[in-house]
């Protein structure tokens, strides 16, 4: 059974990466070389069309996708900016991702997704920018060819980060991406959007080899810095922010993150409108605010609401009593403010020797 769901999540995850495409995305429709035109579909901003360029041959290209039991492989140095590449669709016969000569990416992320198999099918390398992400999702895999040699090698920057026996040099070998994901990657997330007052949460979420053990450096505006893997920050006010992770293992090895994150505006109180009547029955109440909607409550937290808006006549009251209005705007919620319903019960009494006299007092 969990086999069953697993498998049905990650199809349901599998299509809705596939919907939401955008322009300047790839996806493969046949099996060939990474510069044959033929192998490729765009998305032009309403619908798939033949490729007229490979992905990277010019600039805008968005992300790629090796799909459909498809087998795509690389055998050069492909010249723009990519922004992913992902091989698996999950959804039945294996998509492939092949190093067939020495070639590069310029990509930050390639994913080995479900249903996704990568393979050094000849002793070269592949090139990645510096801080890239080679990522091996749950039913991806990464071959471990024979021979498994030195020669078979993934880089990121200037380093030699993986060969698929671990030798000459590298940190890895193609085995420790298997078992731990892929290479060194944070992924960084928070709780944003807040609310002015509120605390922001970063996580970091850190996987891939050499994670286990590793440090990091966050920083952000006004000089902001921590070496937290999950950092809490307060007093932050109204506005949008960049947060910067880098996560780096007992290697050197580095892979950097920047997150934005939102501060809403919490509305205020500006004014209130006490009532005042003589005997029992109902007081109208009042109130402004900044902006959003005003609630009445009985209590100065928690219950229900009583009414909403800039006017609120209260219940029934037979003595003076307090009521509290709070406003709130996206989420963002005001602290409560008294507001005190007065009922004036006091009379005064005048004697004369026949006729006695009962007024109340105003």
């Amino acid at each position: 059974m969990k086999l069953l769901t697993y498998t049905i999540i990650t199809l349901i995850i599998g299509l809705a990466n596939l919907n939401a495409q955008k322009i300047g995305d790839y996806k493969s429709v046949g099996s060939g070389n990474w510069t044959s035109i033929g192998v490729w579909n765009t998305y032009n901003g309403t619908a798939w069309i033949s490729a007229t360029y490979y992905p990277g041959q010019i600039t805008g290209t968005n992300d790629v996708l090796i799909i459909g039991g498809n087998s795509v492989s690389i055998s050069s140095n492909i010249p723009n900016t990519i922004n992913s590449v992902t091989a698996g669709d999950g959804t039945g016969a294996l998509d492939n991702f092949f190093v067939s000569g020495t070639s590069s990416l310029n990509t930050q992320v390639i994913t080995i997704a479900n249903g996704g198999y990568a393979e050094w099918i000849s002793n070269v390398s592949l090139s990645l920018p510096a801080g890239a992400n080679f990522k091996i999702d749950p039913g991806g895999e990464l071959a471990m060819d024979k021979p498994c040699n030195a020669a078979k090698r993934l880089i990121i920057g200037t380093t030699t980060y993986s060969t698929c026996n671990g030798a000459a040099g590298a940190q890895y070998s193609f085995n420790d991406l298997n078992d731990e994901g892929g290479t060194l990657s944070v992924t960084p997330t928070s709780n944003s959007p807040i609310c002015e007052g509120d605390l922001l949460n970063l996580y970091s979420n850190p996987s891939g080899t050499g994670s286990s053990g590793a440090s990091f450096l966050w920083t952000g505006p006004n000089g902001y810095t921590s070496t937290n893997q999950n950092p809490v920050i307060s007093d932050l006010t109204q506005g949008n922010y960049d947060y910067t992770v880098t996560i780096r293992d007992s290697a050197g090895n580095t892979n950097t993150k920047t997150l934005s994150i939102s501060v809403l505006p919490t509305p205020v109180i500006t004014s209130t409108t006490p009532g005042f009547r003589n005997g029992p029955g109902t007081v109208v109440l009042g109130a402004s605010t900044s902006y959003g909607t005003l609630n009445w409550y009985l209590n100065s937290s928690g219950g229900s609401s009583l009414g909403t808006g800039p006017s609120f006549t209260t219940p029934a009251i037979s003595t003076s009593t307090s009521f509290y209005v709070e406003t709130s705007e996206n989420g963002c919620i005001s602290d409560r403010v008294v507001v005190l319903a007065t009922v004036n019960n006091n009379s005064t009494v005048i004697t004369n020797r026949k006729i006695t006299y009962r007024i109340k007092k105003n």
